[in-house]
């Protein structure tokens, strides 16, 4: 059983020996440090890439549930704001049936992306790491996204002075 979780190899002697996985799932979690490291082991490389675009996949999705980002809850959303799609009824499930078609699939691609974006840095040894940088692009988005709503709430009185409201 502990074969499968993990073989490990002592390599050095006395204070500086080092352990290193050498075989199991251990070993395919474990990041690649180079492109030469890539290169070596092709199959470990991409045994992390795949394990690690997995559970981004299985984040994202989680993400979108607990997050209240599901078609359900955009749907009454959009209900609840007054919008409506052409063509039609301004009810919830009409939306959310729409919805449902584009949200898990937008959520997944998204989840496969950040997933390749950190393993494929953390090969080529990027400053930091993978997620150092996901982490970085997440922060400078939800900013943008601030004072794009921002912008949208001075637009919007804009606007209504405009037409006299």
């Amino acid at each position: 059983m502990l074969d499968i979780l993990g073989q490990f190899q002592t390599t050095g002697s006395g204070t500086q020996s080092s352990i290193s996985p050498v075989g199991g799932l251990v070993y395919y979690v474990t990041t690649p440090r180079s492109f030469g490291d890539v290169v070596a082991d092709p199959y470990k490389a991409l045994g992390y890439l795949a394990i690690l675009v997995a559970f981004c996949v299985i984040f994202s999705l989680t993400w979108l549930e607990v997050g209240g980002l599901g078609p359900s809850t955009v749907a009454n959303q959009l209900v609840d704001a007054g919008m409506q799609i052409p063509g039609y009824r301004r009810s919830g499930k009409a939306i959310e049936s729409i919805l449902k078609r584009y949200i898990p699939a937008v959520t997944v691609l998204g989840g496969i992306v950040v997933g390749l974006i950190a393993g494929i840095t953390d090969f080529f040894g990027v400053f930091g790491s993978g997620m150092g940088i996901l982490l970085s692009v997440g922060i400078i988005y939800q900013y943008y996204e601030v004072l794009m709503q921002e912008r949208a709430a001075e637009c919007t009185l804009r606007l209504g002075r405009l037409f006299g409201e």
